[in-house]
C-alpha cells in the first residue's frame, strides 16, 4: 500500500475501529499524521521567535512596561493560534490515527483497549506502538480476515517462522 492508499484508507475509515489494518497502511499514515502534526506548529514557533525578535530589539528602559503589555499580548495571541492548530491537527490527524493504530492491533490480534495504555506516563504509549510492528496473522481472527492475506486458511494461526 502506498503513502497516499493509506492516507485515503484511513480517511474513509476515520472513525471506524473495527476490522483490520496492514502494517503499511498504519505506519505510512502514521508519517504523514507526524509530518502533518509538526509543520503547522515549527511555522507558528517560528513566527513568533520572529515576532519576539523584534519587540526585543525595541525595548528601553523609558517603554519597558509598555513593550512588555506589547510582547504578553503578542505571547496571547500565538497561543490561541497554537491551540487552535492543535484542535484542528487532534481532529484531522489523531482520531483516524487512534483508529488506525486500533485496526492494527486487531491485525496482530491485540485488542483495542491496549491504547489506554497511552495515558499512563512514561513508557505507556510505547507499548502499544511496539505491538504493531510485527506482521498480522495471516488467518482470520476474531477481528476479520486478514487485510493482507485473501486467500489465508480459515483456522487457527500458523506459528511464526523461526
Amino acid at each position: 500500500m502506498s503513502i497516499v492508499e493509506s492516507i485515503k484508507t484511513c480517511y474513509s475509515k476515520y472513525l471506524n475501529a473495527k476490522g483490520r489494518a496492514r502494517r503499511s497502511e498504519f505506519w505510512w499514515f502514521y508519517l504523514f499524521a507526524t509530518i502533518v502534526s509538526y509543520v503547522p506548529m515549527f511555522i507558528v514557533r517560528s513566527a513568533h521567535t520572529a515576532a519576539a525578535e523584534k519587540f526585543a530589539g525595541q525595548i528601553t528602559f523609558e517603554n519597558m512596561d509598555e513593550m512588555y503589555k506589547k510582547a504578553d499580548a503578542l505571547d496571547s495571541q500565538f497561543l490561541l493560534y497554537y491551540i487552535l492548530i492543535s484542535v484542528a491537527v487532534f481532529f484531522l490527524v489523531s482520531l483516524p490515527l487512534i483508529t488506525a493504530q486500533i485496526r492494527r492491533l486487531h491485525d496482530v490480534g491485540k485488542s483495542g483497549h491496549f491504547m489506554w495504555l497511552y495515558l499512563l506516563c512514561g513508557v505507556g504509549g510505547l507499548i502499544p506502538l511496539i505491538l504493531c510492528i510485527p506482521d498480522g496473522n495471516p488467518a482470520p481472527n476474531q477481528y476479520g480476515p486478514s487485510p493482507k492475506y485473501d486467500d489465508a486458511p480459515v483456522g487457527p494461526a500458523a506459528p511464526p517462522a523461526v
